[in-house]
């Protein structure tokens, strides 16, 4: 017999099936009883079954897909850690939440199904997918602990549920291929590194969340070069930055300066209201602004900033000989030449 069994709950599975049948009898799966079962790649679990306990799966390597009975209202920490190749799972309706390392390591993982009344991710839950490429979160879940999905790398696509209330400390360290989040109104706090992704990533935010450098980065900036090790190796802006974002809520005292920059620059090409401490840091350091608009390019950014009169076309003019987009060159140069000729009409007039 393959199972150890007693009073119902399954003790030690010691076979070496790679589609196992629990018994209709089981209800209760014990601590680690499945194990280092490396030739197991299927199991149909029975529809009586209550709870699984602490690892009960962990190190089924080989392990593709299971569906947790609707039955199932309590699963344990890390029951399918380590399990490589595990790519597909369904979890119980009467689920509340995901325990903590529940998947950890499992770097085949692409599909994970939801009950609909889950209300929380908790810690490590999904650390070290690195397969995973896209999740949808039901929008009952209000908070996503630490580290819940550190070190995706592949992690492409991240759907927030609409009633989200923490995200937790590092939930998205080191998901570099991470492209865009956008937060629910309902977001009430972000832990210190939980957007610290190492690449490049557009965040959009509600005017009452206030948004802090050190979720960003432990650092306070947004531009450090972490290499394969994982350690600091010197400044590169090309290697973490915040794009494309609109954070109408900051404080930039608290901000370096390179990263307030971003920031303002960010904010005129994503502008969609006047925000008064963005335009007065602007003016007072244009120079700064300017040359990070002109030498990347980012005309929106700079025309935005001329349409609101944050930008004025004098302060400009050195910069024009670096513009070669002649057909925004030419726009430039008319429309400071125009100012121009309004001033000189001005005094012809005195």
């Amino acid at each position: 017999m393959d199972f150890v069994i007693e009073n119902n709950t399954l003790k030690k599975y010691e076979g070496n099936e790679a589609y196992v049948i629990v018994p209709e009898t089981v209800e209760y799966i014990s601590d680690y009883a499945f194990s280092h079962a490396k030739s197991m790649k299927r199991i149909c679990l029975p529809e009586r079954l209550k709870e699984i306990e602490d690892g009960a799966f962990y190190d089924c390597e080989n392990l593709e897909e299971i569906e947790i009975p609707d039955s199932v209202y309590y699963i344990g920490t890390g029951v399918f850690s380590r399990c490589l190749g595990l790519k597909k799972v369904k979890l119980s309706s009467r689920m509340m939440h995901l325990p903590k390392i529940t998947f950890y390591q499992c770097e085949s993982l692409v599909e994970v199904i939801f009950p609909k009344n889950i209300r929380k991710l908790c810690r490590a839950c999904f650390q070290q997918c690195k397969g995973l490429e896209s999740i949808s979160l039901p929008d009952t879940i209000v908070e996503i602990e630490e580290n819940a999905f550190d070190d995706c790398v592949r992690l492409k696509h991240v759907k927030l549920s609409a009633f989200l209330e923490v995200l937790g400390d590092n939930v998205f360290f080191h998901c570099e291929s991470l492209k865009t989040l956008i937060f629910p109104a309902s977001l009430q706090k972000i832990g210190t590194g939980a957007l610290e992704t190492h690449g490049k990533i557009s965040v959009i935010a509600n005017n009452s969340l206030l948004m802090r450098s050190f979720m960003f980065d432990h650092n306070w900036n947004m531009n450090w070069n972490f290499g394969a090790n994982g350690r600091y190796n010197g400044k590169n802006e090309e290697n973490y930055q915040l794009v494309q974002s609109y954070l109408p809520h900051v404080s930039l005292k608290e901000w370096k300066l390179e990263a307030r920059v971003i920031l303002c620059v960010n904010y005129l090409e994503m502008y969609k209201e006047d925000i008064d401490y963005y335009n007065e840091w602007i003016q007072s350091n244009i120079d700064l602004c300017l040359e990070k608009m002109v030498s990347e390019k980012r005309f929106v950014a700079l025309n935005q900033g001329l349409d609101i009169g944050v930008i004025q076309i004098e302060a400009l003019e050195p910069y024009l000989n670096r513009i070669y987009d002649w057909e925004e060159k030419a726009k430039l140069l008319e429309m400071s030449q125009s100012k121009k000729s309004k001033i000189d009409d001005l005094w012809d007039l005195l």
